[in-house]
């Protein structure tokens, strides 16, 4: 053994949330590789895997803790897809979150207290997950080689700048086409019934609608772009006293938002339904 790694047993070896990304990551690059000839991969692909943690993390991982970490993700995977098909259950596909009202939550995690880290919260690199132990291939958007996963915005700042640039330039080209549409569709319905034609009233409509959509587009960037504005921030929390929370519950939730930057950006980008789902899990896991 290497001066500096620490030996482990199996039992003792502790998964951190970065080893658990990297393995997530490493492996759905052996998948696209094919690496992944079934439901699970081959052996020299655990061995991978067990290489970089060793030499990123100081600490001796076995290519055994990489196979048996495999059971505990498929158990996660299974969990994700048991909950998303009960009733009073949503998913979003754009923030990979498991959405449910403040009833249905507080009914669910009675029954399995587990479940409560998988909903009204993003399920972290939920498409490496897919492709780790789902069904899903390494095919089309999930292709990205491991050195491209490693290239990508590591921070909140970048990742949501790279959104809010390209939800503005998307907004922008399907307002234009949207008016341009509804003008060519109004020309066909003209030969029928004049009274369908789009009007100028129509296309101000429109045109305001991707304007706004722009001004989202760029308050969702800046929100992700600098330090955090904790006074801002402290104000955000406090007004939502008019929705039936006691001062103390919001002074709670503030600090744990001051002690996770992510966490306060999530929570500064969402709207006030999703930021009292947020809240109401949140203080669910105080009790």
């Amino acid at each position: 053994m290497s001066k500096g790694k620490e030996k482990v047993s199996n039992k003792q070896f502790r998964w951190l949330p970065p080893m658990h990304e990297t393995m997530l990551r490493i492996l759905a690059q052996e998948a696209h590789k094919g690496n992944k000839p079934s439901s699970t991969f081959k052996a020299g692909s655990f061995a991978l895997v067990a290489k970089e943690i060793t030499a990123q993390f100081g600490v001796e991982c076995h290519p055994s803790y990489v196979e048996n970490r495999m059971r505990t993700l498929r158990t996660m995977w299974s969990t994700i897809q048991t909950i998303r098909k009960k009733s009073g259950f949503s998913w979003d596909d754009n923030l990979k979150m498991i959405t449910c009202d403040p009833k249905t939550y507080q009914e669910e995690v009675m029954a399995h207290r587990k479940h409560a880290e998988f909903l009204n919260k993003k399920i972290e690199m939920y498409d490496e997950l897919a492709i780790v132990v789902g069904k899903d291939t390494a095919t089309g958007g999930f292709s990205k080689s491991y050195v491209d996963l490693e290239h990508e915005p590591h921070n909140a700042d970048e990742s949501a700048e790279y959104v809010a640039d390209n939800v503005e330039e998307d907004v922008v080209e399907k307002g234009k086409n949207t008016v341009e549409s509804s003008t060519t569709g109004s020309g066909i319905s003209k030969s029928r019934k004049r009274k369908h034609s789009v009007s100028n009233a129509d296309e101000s409509v429109l045109t305001d609608l991707s304007d706004q959509l722009k001004e989202i587009a760029v308050a969702l960037k800046e929100i992700n772009r600098g330090p955090v504005d904790y006074t801002a921030l402290y104000n955000e929390v406090m007004t939502m006293m008019a929705d039936g929370y006691s001062e103390d519950m919001l002074a709670t939730a503030f600090d744990h938002l001051c002690e996770n930057e992510k966490t306060t950006r999530g929570f500064l980008a969402k709207n006030a339904r999703l930021r009292k789902l947020w809240l109401d899990s949140f203080l669910f896991t105080q009790l």
